[in-house]
């Protein structure tokens, strides 16, 4: 039993075991599962490195994901390698590469300050060990140095934080520093009675190198306290305002004071909305109303326990399954709830809506999550998965058009293509489909087929195609070979939406459009490049510059183009000089930009490991996905590969080690390449299960069978397991001839004709 070796571990793994499943036993939640995948999550993962992940407290999709913020922090606003605490926020994005969120840290202080925290900001911060710091999913405790503790748990719009003072310490103190956000403009703070503190925050989308349109958000907060404040003052700038009860402006925030002579423990309540501080109110209302810690965090974990449990992994190591469910764990934290208890929320129009019969979802980083992320959502949680299309299909009729990055209720123009025409189109072939097709349909073919002047762009200048006129008419864009593989793939599953509501004149023609790929591929030198307006190529091509591309160069996005890999490789060339090729590009498997190697930490290197399956190779791509579960990931806080993105690339990780890849997007299919468990049982959202065994040890597939039926196909329809099934496994510690033939290759869909 996995239980029982991660408990073999060592003491304070049996303690922490006991512990949970008396607070669990305790709670008035259901009674927990006979298996707890919660032991084996580890939110520390990733958060140094690359990876950009955060360890807060936070449920299945939560609009508020309470977490510390270290001095530099970065992008997760956390990182493992420091050893000082600015606050704990409520908003934090995981895995991002630009800075963002993080607003309203708090940051309890054993006195009220004596200077303005904004005059003097690393004067504000705590220092804190490791060691005395425990990160699991629902919940988050520090021990700082200064002698207070911090505990910290949510649901999904409010959170609970306990802050316990040092016995000599008769009076605790908390600041609160809304212009403390990673990317704060302006802020508002209010004091409310005795107990009550609201405000507001405004912030830029994004900070840093990413170069996003500085378009800003306002989250509004309420803070109820579990004792009258006994001292409250306020700061701007450099100016300290004791007793002051209101500040709004830059670098502002407020401190308040407590009693903490019988009662050293001071217990804040924080509700959050994206609409008003009446909503926030109505949030903590609604949602916040226990002051039990305990259960609070009981009702966190539980969910965690309800969703993980979804996916159980047995006959790895205990290794294997901290790596495992950590990625699973990463992979539900977003997109997030952003509608209040109410219903209503912020439209990308800029007005107030209620989601009827919904709940709508924002945070969607659709260049990353419709590669890997999406297709597990629709599979695990079809019901939430289909509320987030809902929200996509309702922000596209508020704004005029479909989103590409949302982030609370901006476009934030990120990166390049037309993502959420896939993201809709996957969620949808993968069982999502609760939502109306008919106007998603229309809203991705407006997309599509009518280029949009600057002057009657969405709201804060969003474009969604913004080289459609120039795609339209040559079939590529110029100079831009990722814009135009992006926008091929999103025709692509167009064409498949289309097919799928009985559309056969859509779905042909959009069909034909995905083959644009060829018009920026040159048969001379064997890469896509970025093609010029008159037709030619550049003559100083070289595969390994980023010109043209995005987070990537030629060597990497040759191979992105999954929904016709076959047609591709026959057109780089023929089996012999194809495979020393992809040999040679896999001989490192995460090299960065601008080199001659797959850069499996980034997105347009997910599916290439799986191109060897159209060219009957399957044995090399075995041997790749086992050898980047086990050099590229590990249980360390380093040990993500790159940017997590919202999920992204943990999603990767969790198919991959399931033995199965969502490797066409928009299409109901997975790739098949054998687990990495001897035993994985997959519940379905739909309630059917799908049971994996396998035998035997090794990399390589030797027999497959389907339902105890032999099956030698690298390519596995969703319709033959949708309604339950189960996949044996006979893996070998050599290559086998499983799979090798022409006719058990996936589906490529190559068409007829192209434009250009």
């Amino acid at each position: 039993m996995v239980f029982a070796r991660w408990a073999r571990r060592g003491l304070l793994a049996g303690v922490l075991l006991v512990v949970v499943a008396v607070a669990v036993a305790a709670s008035p939640v259901a009674e927990a599962p006979a298996f707890d995948p919660l032991v084996f999550v580890d939110p520390l993962i990733g958060t140094d490195g690359r990876g950009n992940t955060f360890p807060g407290a936070d449920v299945p999709f939560g609009m508020v994901q309470f977490s510390p913020v270290t001095v530099a922090g970065g992008p997760g606003g956390y990182r493992y390698s420091e050893a000082r605490l600015r606050g704990f926020a409520v908003t934090r994005l995981s895995g991002m590469g630009c800075t963002n969120y993080g607003d309203l840290p708090l940051l309890p202080t054993t006195g009220p300050p004596r200077v303005s925290p904004a005059s003097t900001p690393r004067r504000f911060t705590a220092g804190f060990s490791h060691a005395g710091e425990t990160a699991r999913p629902g919940s988050y405790q520090v021990q700082l140095r200064s002698g207070i503790s911090a505990a910290l748990t949510v649901t999904t719009r409010t959170g609970l934080a306990v802050f316990s003072y040092p016995g000599s310490v008769g009076q605790g103190t908390l600041l609160l520093n809304p212009s403390g956000a990673a990317n704060a403009e302006t802020a508002t703070i209010r004091r409310l009675g005795a107990r009550r503190v609201v405000g507001s925050a405004t912030s830029a989308a994004y900070g840093g190198a990413c170069g996003h349109p500085r378009s800003g958000y306002t989250v509004y907060f309420a803070l109820v306290f579990d004792r009258p404040v006994r001292s409250f003052g306020t700061w701007t700038g450099g100016r300290l305002a004791p007793g002051g009860r209101a500040v709004a402006g830059r670098k502002v925030g407020a401190y308040l004071s407590f009693d903490t002579r019988r009662n050293a423990s001071v217990r804040v309540k924080v509700g959050v909305s994206f609409v008003s501080v009446a909503n926030a109110l109505l949030n903590l209302e609604r949602e916040g109303r226990s002051w039990s810690f305990a259960a609070v965090q009981a009702r966190a974990r539980s969910r965690w326990q309800r969703l993980l449990a979804q996916v159980r992994v047995q006959g790895g190591s205990p290794t294997d399954e901290r790596v495992f469910y950590t990625a699973l764990y990463h992979s539900l934290l977003d997109p997030s709830v952003f509608s209040d208890a109410n219903g209503q929320y912020l439209g990308r129009d800029g007005s107030v809506h209620a989601a009827q019969g919904y709940t709508r979802y924002t945070n969607f980083s659709g260049w990353d999550i419709y590669r890997s992320q999406i297709p597990l959502l629709a599979l695990l949680a079809p019901r939430e998965t289909s509320d987030m299309i809902r929200s996509l299909v309702a922000d596209g009729a508020e704004a005029g058009r479909l989103s590409r990055w949302l982030l609370a209720n901006l476009e934030t123009g990120m990166l390049v293509g037309d993502p959420t025409d896939t993201i809709i189109s996957g969620a949808y072939a993968f069982g999502a489909r609760d939502f109306d097709t008919g106007l998603a349909l229309r809203e991705m073919l407006l997309g599509a087929t009518a280029p949009q002047p600057p002057a009657t762009a969405s709201p804060r200048g969003h474009l969604e195609r913004p080289a459609l006129a120039q795609y339209l008419a040559r079939g590529y864009v110029a100079g831009a070979p990722a814009t135009t593989l992006e926008y091929a793939v999103a025709d692509f599953a167009i064409s498949q939406l289309a097919a799928a509501l009985g559309d056969a004149g859509d779905a042909t023609t959009f069909l034909a459009r995905s083959g644009n790929w060829q018009n920026t591929f040159n048969r001379q030198t064997g890469f896509v490049e970025p093609r010029l307006g008159d037709g030619s190529y550049p003559t100083d091509f070289d595969p390994r510059s980023r010109r043209g591309f995005v987070e990537g160069d030629a060597w990497q996005y040759t191979l992105m183009v999954p929904q016709d890999m076959g047609d591709l490789l026959n057109t780089i060339g023929p089996a012999g000089t194809l495979i020393p090729r992809l040999d040679g590009f896999f001989s490192k498997l995460n090299a960065g930009p601008q080199a001659a190697n797959a850069w499996l930490g980034n997105e347009p290197s997910f599916a290439t490991p799986f191109a060897y399956l159209w060219i009957g190779a399957p044995t090399r791509t075995q041997a790749i996905i086992q050898r980047a579960l086990k050099t590229l990931f590990s249980p360390e806080p380093k040990g993500l590969p790159g940017n997590d993105d919202l999920g992204a690339t943990s999603a990767w990780y969790v198919w991959a080690a399931l033995g199965l890849y969502p490797a066409i997007p928009a299409v109901a299919g997975l790739a098949v390449i054998g687990p990495h468990f001897s035993h994985v049982t997959i519940t379905l959202g739909t309630g059917k299960q799908i049971k994996i065994v396998a035998s035997g040890k090794g990399p390589y597939v030797q027999t497959l069978t389907i339902n105890h039926l032999p099956d030698n196909n690298s390519w596995l329809p969703l319709s033959t397991i949708a309604g339950g099934a189960r996949l044996g496994f006979k893996l070998s510690p050599m290559p086998t001839p499983w799979a090798t033939t022409p006719e058990s290759a996936p589906p490529s869909f190559h068409p007829t004709s192209t434009t250009g």
